[in-house]
């Protein structure tokens, strides 16, 4: 129980961490309204980080919530699929990790969630 935790964690601080570089990508390609609105995302992400390093039980929830909404905001964009076909390898890695990494994330916190009796 203690290494999926430890897990979870890792992929929230990756998370994170690839949300960064992420906004650092897209600051010359998206409007500032958006860009403001991938900041504002990227904040919520670091204080649910910060709530998981220190143990909030809540924190699990929030980071479901949060990925739940990066994968229904950025699935549907063309525009990201498009990236791997228009030659931009690193920006649809970006995409393509974050994904995968949302999806993880939302499974392994509601098996977590399960186990304890908490879902």
């Amino acid at each position: 129980m203690v290494s999926l935790r430890k897990a979870i964690a890792w992929l929230v601080y990756a998370s994170v961490a690839l949300g960064l570089l992420f906004v650092f990508a897209a600051s010359s390609l998206v409007p500032s309204w958006l860009l403001a609105g991938l900041i504002g995302g990227e904040i919520a992400y670091a204080l649910a980080a910060v709530a998981v390093a220190r143990g909030y039980r809540g924190a699990y929830y929030a980071v479901v919530v949060l990925a739940m909404l990066v994968l229904a905001v950025s699935l549907p964009q063309p525009e990201h699929y498009a990236f791997a076909s228009s030659g931009q390898v690193g920006d649809f890695l970006i995409f393509a990790a974050g994904s995968v990494l949302q999806v993880c994330l939302v499974a392994m916190i509601l098996v977590h969630l399960r186990r304890k009796g908490s879902a």
